[in-house]
């Protein structure tokens, strides 16, 4: 076997570092949107309460969405997972003594995670794409409110408000974000200001649903967006009921 001679050797090196340079430069493509992410990680803290909730967005191609949730207040913690089918059928396990309102929190949920990336869109409207290093966000709004809408429910954050902390790339297709949000909160007596933080991390790259569609649907409990839009569940699994849905 021949050995490689110094310049051999170098010439290597330099083809290895060429194509670690490609491949970080692909990384996402420029018009990947904030509101983009095959799955969120998101935390949401109120300084000085005790009050932390924790949510898990998975977005499926075929639509449907499952939130993992945990929430904690001084002296309890509940978790669970929420389940969007069709985006008409709730399935729900777990939240302990909250099980029957847990269909509600989907709404929490959603709304927190559009708050999330509106501060993202505001914080770098250019997109994920452009963030390759940490970032310092220190951004102040004295006009535009934030107004945020899941259909089922909505939200508003009145202005002024702002932004600090940090986004950062970790890896090619994630990007980890730690946010300070100041909003005014409207009082009888005054307007006031009121301060979470919002941080987790979001991930572009497609990715496998973490709930297969063999999954029997008897392990959740059903509940629906809109009583009205109910229907009689012949399925026995995730795929089924997906199924039947498009047929009703």
């Amino acid at each position: 076997m021949r050995k490689r001679t110094g310049k051999a050797l170098l010439t290597l090196l330099l083809i290895l570092v060429i194509a670690a340079g490609n491949a970080h430069a692909a990384g996402l493509p420029a018009e990947t949107r904030w509101a983009d992410p095959s799955s969120v990680q998101l935390n949401i803290e109120f300084p000085g309460n005790g009050y932390h909730a924790s949510w898990e967005l998975f977005r499926c191609s075929c639509g449907d969405l499952l939130v993992r949730a945990e929430l904690a207040v001084p002296g309890e913690v509940e978790s669970g997972e929420l389940l969007l089918i069709g985006g008409r059928a709730v399935l729900t396990r777990g939240f302990g003594v909250y099980k029957a309102e847990a269909a509600a929190s989907l709404d929490a949920a959603a709304l927190m995670m559009q708050l999330a990336l509106r501060l993202l869109e505001r914080s770098e409207p250019g997109g994920p794409a452009k963030i390759s290093q940490t970032v310092t966000v220190d951004l102040l709004d004295e006009i535009n409110h934030i107004y945020l809408d899941t259909g089922y429910a909505e939200g508003t954050f009145q202005a002024p408000w702002s932004i600090a902390g940090t986004i950062s790339a970790p890896s090619d297709t994630v990007r980890k974000f730690d946010l300070s949000f100041t909003f005014s909160v409207a009082t009888p007596e005054a307007v006031e200001k009121a301060t979470m933080r919002l941080y987790g991390e979001a991930e572009f790259a497609p990715q496998d649903f973490p709930v297969p569609g063999s999954s029997p649907i008897g392990d959740w409990d059903l509940s629906w967006r809109d009583e009205n839009d109910a229907v009689a569940v012949t399925a026995e699994t995730l795929d089924a009921l997906r199924a039947q849905l498009k047929g009703n």
